[in-house]
């Protein structure tokens, strides 16, 4: 691996290890049992991994549940969720075994992603706090995705000495539809239901299960 790509997996390693110090150091949970429920659905909605052609990373409906999980959970919470999910999408069910290295980058890129999106999502950014939910979950897709992406782009670059500019081009219109579909579906849900329960989150289940099980078969289809 280049000197350039170990560095740079370094720096990612020690921002993600940062958010889990400051998330673990103001830990907040109000309801355990939620929190276990949503560790849960994270876990498996990062069993769902799929690649996306011409690439070797990889995407997972986790994302869906970083915007309903920043909604209903605490900073802490939600943070140490996507680390779980990172480790998750990573160490389970692959043909090779990643290297420690890799596996803290990709729990690092969960983590930094989603506390990037976390603050839009609860409108705490200045001018932000009159917004309607839809446009703020929206606005927290959008910088949860170009910074998950764009994390791993670089990384590829890195690695495997193609142009940073091919590769997120790549990423990035076989990817921005599922992120828009995802965060349209949660919006359009959390909005029926401010008030999220656990009833709320079964019932969106099947349809984000649907939308990544089309958007798998879309990718297989344009690559054919």
């Amino acid at each position: 691996m280049p000197k350039a790509a170990k560095v740079y997996i370094g720096a990612v390693i020690t921002a993600g290890t940062a958010i889990a110090s400051f998330a673990l150091a103001y830990w907040d949970s109000k309801d355990p049992i939620r929190f276990c429920v949503f560790l849960a659905l994270f876990a498996g909605a990062a069993l769902l991994k799929g690649r996306i052609p011409g690439l070797t990373g990889t995407y997972s409906p986790v994302f869906f549940f970083v915007l309903v999980g920043s909604h209903a959970l605490s900073f802490s919470e939600v943070v140490f969720a996507a680390g779980l999910a990172g480790i998750v999408q990573c160490t389970l069910f692959v043909q090779r075994y990643p290297s420690p290295a890799q596996v803290g980058f990709n729990a690092a890129n969960m983590m930094i992603a989603t506390a990037s999106a976390f603050p839009l999502i609860h409108g705490e950014v200045h001018g932000l706090t009159e917004q309607p939910l839809m446009i703020l979950l929206v606005l927290g897709a959008s910088v949860y995705y170009v910074v998950n992406t764009g994390l791993v782009s670089v990384i590829l670059t890195l690695v495997e000495a193609k142009p940073l500019n091919n590769i997120w081009r790549l990423w990035c219109l076989r990817s921005l539809p599922y992120y828009l579909v995802g965060a349209l579906i949660t919006g359009a849900a959390l909005s029926a239901q401010p008030q999220l329960s656990m009833r709320v989150v079964v019932m969106v289940c099947p349809f984000l299960l649907l939308a990544t099980i089309y958007y798998r078969y879309w990718l297989k289809s344009i690559n054919h």
